[in-house]
């Protein structure tokens, strides 16, 4: 056997071990987005919309605490207690009959600034398996008044939308949503061109390249051991 082909051998070598080598750590790009898109499933949030003239707007977020949901709120435009509850179904279609309780939406700052912090006994997933919404009630004599209405969604993005509200309005909570949305949709655009699944494809279009490189010089092997043998 000539050096050459001897040569040609250990190119097919190295190439194939390269080759698989990239398509290992290709398989692998997709690991932490999986893991950032399970550890958002563990968020939700909420954007109130005021009803009744109430001028209450605000925001809720909710994030798991295993068997158990944290539920931290931020009203603006509240004038003093506020009862508030998990209801089923979405705020178009609602159950009035409230589910599970939170603590009231407070007055504790002079800027109209309400807060709430609750941890309620149902796990997160489970509020997210079906539609349920928070609903804030005028007063407790009068429940049956609603004041602000928000429906319980995935946080997929993993953004907080409690710190992203203002405290001094509705106009400018609208204009903090509009610079989150901004956000996410540029997010989603940028990672068009990529991202881990634009790096997973770069890798096996390499791993490819490699092994057409391997084949051609196992060809140039072969044709060379032939012409070895015919002479």
């Amino acid at each position: 056997m000539t050096n050459h082909v001897r040569v040609l051998q250990r190119l097919i070598v190295v190439f194939s071990a390269v080759a698989m080598a990239v398509i290992g750590a290709g398989a692998g790009f997709g690991g932490p987005a999986a893991a950032q898109d399970e550890q958002n499933r563990d968020r939700a949030s909420v954007t109130f919309t005021e009803l009744n003239d109430s001028g209450l707007s605000g925001t809720a977020e909710l994030t798991a605490r295993r068997q158990r949901t944290e539920v931290s709120m931020r009203i603006n435009g509240v004038v003093g207690e506020n009862p508030t509850h998990i209801h089923t179904g979405t705020c178009e279609d609602l159950d009035p009959n409230p589910k599970y309780p939170l603590n009231n939406v407070e007055l504790n700052t002079t800027e109209l600034v309400g807060t709430s912090d609750s941890v309620v006994d149902v796990p997160l997933d489970e509020l997210l398996a079906n539609p349920h919404l928070i609903l804030i009630h005028k007063s407790a004599e009068e429940l049956n008044t609603y004041y602000a209405c928000g429906n319980i969604v995935a946080d997929t993005a993993g953004t907080n939308v409690t710190e992203e509200a203002s405290v001094t309005g509705g106009g400018a909570t609208d204009e903090a949503a509009a610079r989150t949305a901004g956000r996410s949709e540029s997010h989603a655009m940028g990672n068009m061109g990529s991202g881990p699944m634009s790096g997973a494809f770069s890798a096996f279009g390499l791993a490819g390249g490699l092994g057409l490189v391997a084949v051609a010089f196992a060809l140039m092997a072969v044709t060379l051991r032939r012409r070895e043998l015919r002479g």
